[in-house]
């Protein structure tokens, strides 16, 4: 087989040719008209994508999306306690079987502190019958992609890309000091049994836009509504 590249042909596309004979020779598929498939219609996968992978967090779950992701662990959201100005402010997706190191002290006030979350949804009816309780969460990863994504707005991936889940913008109260990152939380929440007493700690709310002088973007955004949120890769 002779391939012919014209002068004005550019390094893309001589690159994509030899990934194309790579596929064909190096084991991506016996026929010259089977290769495998990436987000990018009309190209071909390269060796780096090819063997890539990312990691994203399902918040609000225990599982990943079936047939994109799977599941590295599982555990329980946490962070900085609502009514604290210090710690973290990244949420982290707890493992459900912590280990410790030896030597462990289990005293002391010059520490950094991390609570359970808990999801504040009394007002949101979707929601209503699992306020307070403790949400789940999963690392998962997902092999073929190389990078991830939240969209806050939205329901819906661009074009290319993957829709691993669609979810509720939540965040901390406006007047918590205990301020923290924003997190796209699963539409189908799942939370630990029997978690619903009211311990706070750290705390999540639907997140709304407010229409005026400081969020001009009135229409399309709709005053005081719930923004939903979607996590895709690539």
């Amino acid at each position: 087989m002779f391939i012919i590249l014209k002068d004005d042909d550019d390094d893309d596309a001589a690159d994509n040719v030899v990934n194309y004979i790579w596929n064909i020779l190096g084991g991506g598929g016996d026929d010259v008209g089977t290769h495998p498939a990436n987000n990018c219609d009309g190209e071909f996968m390269t060796c780096e994508t090819r063997n890539a992978s990312v990691v994203y967090t399902h918040w609000g779950r225990s599982d990943c999306t079936p047939h994109t992701s799977d599941v590295v662990y599982t555990g329980y959201i946490a962070g900085g306690e609502y009514l604290h100005s210090g710690g973290g402010t990244n949420p982290l997706c707890l493992p459900e079987t912590p280990e410790y190191n030896n030597g462990l002290v289990s005293s002391g006030s010059l520490r950094s502190l991390i609570y359970g979350s808990e999801i504040q949804a009394y007002d949101y009816l979707p929601w209503n019958d699992i306020h307070q309780h403790d949400p789940l969460c999963a690392v998962c990863l997902a092999q073929g992609r190389s990078t991830s994504l939240m969209i806050p707005a939205k329901r819906t991936c661009p074009q290319g890309w993957t829709k691993e889940y669609e979810g509720l913008l939540m965040g901390s109260r406006h007047d918590h000091p205990g301020g923290h990152e924003y997190l796209c939380v699963d539409l189908d929440p799942e939370v630990k049994p029997g978690s619903s007493p009211n311990k706070n700690g750290f705390l999540l709310y639907p997140v709304v836009g407010v229409c005026g002088a400081s969020f001009a973007a009135c229409p399309p955004y709709v005053d005081n509504a719930e923004l939903p949120c979607v996590v895709c890769t690539w």
